[in-house]
């Protein structure tokens, strides 16, 4: 079921914003889920079309497929940082499509349980 779902959202979404990059969002019952799909595609066609980005890449590979001991360090971190510098690693959002955003946001904030008050415990009627 819940994969039947997600197909019809794949398939009628629109997105929350569309300017820089479009960016959709999917009500769960706790909240929203923000989908960066165009977002993803990006940096995977950035990554592969740079010669000198996919070289750094496959050096992260290699270096977290090297069988260490985990000392608390990560070699592979500053490579990853480098690379998130040089492919980007925001998206913009200003102005209208800001507020738009906002308010699709807001409309998945979750409604706020009923709280009933407790009854009376002085022993007698209610007046």
């Amino acid at each position: 079921m819940n994969r039947i779902r997600l197909i019809l959202h794949r398939i009628f979404r629109r997105p929350a914003i569309t300017d820089p990059m479009p960016i959709y969002t999917r009500r769960i019952p706790d909240g929203v889920l923000l989908d960066f799909e165009d977002y993803f595609v990006y940096v995977i066609d950035t990554i592969a079309d740079d010669e000198e980005l996919l070289a750094l890449f496959l050096e992260i590979v290699d270096n977290r497929a090297m069988s260490r001991e985990h000392d608390g360090w990560a070699p592979e971190q500053l490579l990853v940082e480098q690379l998130a510098e040089r492919v980007g690693h925001e998206v913009p959002i200003r102005g209208k499509a800001l507020a738009a955003l906002a308010d699709r946001l807001r409309s998945g904030v979750p409604a706020p349980a009923v709280v009933i008050p407790a009854q009376r415990r002085d022993g007698g009627a209610a007046a």
